[in-house]
């Protein structure tokens, strides 16, 4: 569905399909099924919250608001260039809003999916009504896949929500007509991009100012640090500045049999620091990690330290894929960060590959303050 203009008369907000054969259009505008009386009620409700926080929306900001709780599709789709806020508004508009609602990353969705499968021997389609039982809207922040199978199991799950008029609600970097630079799984994405076009609001976000540039919360992820170095940093607590090689342990990867090494606190490598999982480029970036380990291990470890980042000539492909979504779960999880490596953030730039949305991933990090090596 396309975007609408703002129009200031409420009493009769909608907006034109972009496909041929648009799918039956809802009853009830976006702002009814979200539990608002009135579009004016549900865009006051959004502007009292965002004030009580000392933010005020800008007019694009008002503008995609309005365009999404105006419309009669069965959710939105924002899109953007990263740092516009599309994720701040998003949570705006649901946390203000009365009806259940539940809030993952693609991954996690595709994660908690799967295990619901696994474990309780459900069909896909059972196990998409268990994941989302109870909640009336979805919320899928960052939505882009990384392979075939993601994209299929996409388009299933996006088939499921809709026959069970659950609303859909997710931000991206990108249009649905150009979720993947791969031609393969662009493909493959050909079904779920109908889909959205079909069934979902799609509203550009568009503003010229990257917003994480500009301020500094140190709080989440933006109390994590980038600290420039040609060392790894300081040992993990208990295990002092002593000479030799830093001590290490594993951990194990929930749900597998596979393990992670990690630095540790004791030289007699059984001990890890409580909720901080601390360790190298190598073992982390270099290894087997997938995004579902990531998302796992942020459930349990509340504090990340990443040394030994190497120069960028030698960065391999999955390496900084892999660090990619590591930045984007913990910014998810709003968990912090600790790097230290021997060049800025902006220098991975030079690295011979670039992770898929790499101008998501600068912008992130932007959010960690620099600080000097320890002396």
């Amino acid at each position: 569905m396309s975007s609408q203009p703002l129009d200031n008369d409420a009493a009769t907000p909608g907006s034109g399909p972009t496909t041929a054969e648009p799918s039956p259009t809802p009853s009830k505008y976006l702002y009814e099924r979200l539990g608002w009386d009135s579009l004016t009620d549900a865009l006051e409700a959004i502007n009292r919250a965002s004030e009580s926080r000392g933010v005020t929306l800008d007019p694009h900001q008002q503008r995609a608001a309005h365009t999404i709780l105006a419309s009669h599709a069965s959710g939105a789709y924002l899109t953007g260039e990263v740092g516009r806020g599309k994720t701040w508004l998003i949570d705006s508009i649901l946390t203000n809003a009365s009806a259940p609602t539940r809030r993952m990353h693609l991954t996690a969705f595709f994660r908690a999916i799967t295990h619901s499968m696994h474990t309780n021997g459900h069909a896909f389609a059972e196990a998409v009504t268990d994941v989302t039982a109870g909640n009336a809207v979805i919320f899928i922040d960052e939505f882009h896949v990384h392979d075939v199978a993601d994209a299929v199991m996409l388009r299933r799950a996006l088939n499921v929500l809709a026959e069970h008029d659950i609303a859909l609600f997710t931000t991206s970097n990108t249009t649905p007509d150009n979720g993947h630079d791969d031609p393969m799984i662009a493909d493959a994405l050909t079904p779920a991009a109908r889909h959205i076009h079909e069934h979902l609001e799609i509203v550009p976000l568009a503003h010229p100012q990257d917003y994480r540039a500009l301020a500094h919360q140190p709080t989440g992820f933006a109390a994590g640090t980038w600290t420039i170095a040609n060392t790894s940093g300081p040992r993990p607590t208990a295990a002092g500045n002593t000479p030799g090689p830093r001590p290490t342990a594993t951990i194990p990867l929930p749900g597998t049999a596979r393990t992670l090494t990690v630095n540790a606190t004791t030289p007699d490598n059984t001990t890890v620091e409580p909720h901080t999982l601390d360790t190298t480029w190598e073992h982390l970036c270099e290894g087997s990690i997938s995004p579902a380990d990531l998302l796992a291990l942020a459930e349990d470890y509340s504090t990340w330290v990443l040394r030994d980042v190497p120069q960028p000539e030698n960065i391999t492909r999955n390496a900084i894929q892999r660090f990619a979504h590591l930045v984007d779960v913990l910014v998810d999880a709003d968990i912090p960060l600790h790097v230290y490596a021997p060049i800025p953030p902006e220098d991975l730039a030079r690295a011979p590959h670039s992770p898929v949305y790499p101008q998501r991933m600068f912008s992130r990090l932007q959010l960690l303050t620099r600080t000097p090596a320890a002396r």
